[in-house]
């Protein structure tokens, strides 16, 4: 049910551009807590009514300790008033614990090579499975063969049967055209892809992805940031 709400924001909005808030401590002000919350209102506010969704990398705010946590379940709130779909990418191994935690959130990333438990959430939540990560050494395992298929697509499939949805964050296209050829009904969130290759994992209404800009936030001019991005993916989709 979660993933449809989140589909249906997309068509209001008109675009499947969603704010990233993932912020690297060398790019923000001292201290960094407090420069996190600060810097995420700020992105918050430029995004609110524009964009439908906003997904935190919690391991970002996890590095500032404590006050780190705590501003992260502040921006969550604050989304959560602001009306966004709130996604927590924080690669759960246990998903009850971060549903316990970060109550607020919508949803949120789990790792599927824990097992298809990991995907077991209430209703009105949605898992999205990280099938394929952006690290140098992923292909290690990811790639990895199992029968016909790459390791990524053969969880992928395992993931789609327990109803969650897929993290693609290589940003290449022929792993997003490989993943949508076998999970043709599955939501897609998409990191560090550009609007090309991003296309692949769209039907032809627009639907069935979403596209994380975690640019946004470092703007020197957040409003006209959003704009833009929301422009250029419009040279590649449209939302019906």
């Amino acid at each position: 049910m979660s993933i449809s709400i989140l589909q249906q924001r997309i068509r209001s909005c008109k675009t499947p551009v969603a704010l990233g808030l993932s912020p690297h401590a060398e790019r923000l002000e001292s201290p960094q807590a407090a420069a996190m919350l600060q810097s995420g209102i700020a992105a918050l506010d430029a995004a609110a009514g524009k964009l439908s969704a906003v997904c935190l990398r919690a391991e970002r705010y996890i590095a500032g300790g404590a006050e780190g946590f705590t501003a992260l379940c502040q921006l969550v709130h604050e989304a959560k008033a602001r009306e966004f779909y709130v996604i927590v990418d924080c690669r759960a191994c246990d998903s009850g614990a971060w549903l316990a935690a970060v109550p607020e959130a919508d949803a949120i990333t789990v790792m599927p090579y824990m097992g298809g438990d990991v995907c077991a959430v209430p209703e009105d939540k949605a898992a999205f499975a990280v099938l394929r990560t952006a690290n140098p050494a992923a292909g290690e395992v990811q790639n990895l063969m199992a029968g016909d298929r790459k390791l990524y697509a053969a969880v992928g499939e395992q993931m789609a049967r327990r109803g969650a949805g897929a993290v693609i964050e290589t940003g290449y296209s022929l792993d997003i055209r490989e993943l949508r050829r076998r999970l043709e009904k599955t939501f897609m969130i998409l990191t560090h892809c550009d609007g090309e290759a991003a296309s692949y994992a769209f039907d032809e209404y627009g639907h069935g992805a979403l596209v994380v800009d975690e640019e946004i936030q470092y703007a020197q001019d957040m409003d006209a940031a959003v704009s833009a991005a929301v422009k250029a993916m419009k040279q590649w989709v449209t939302v019906l």
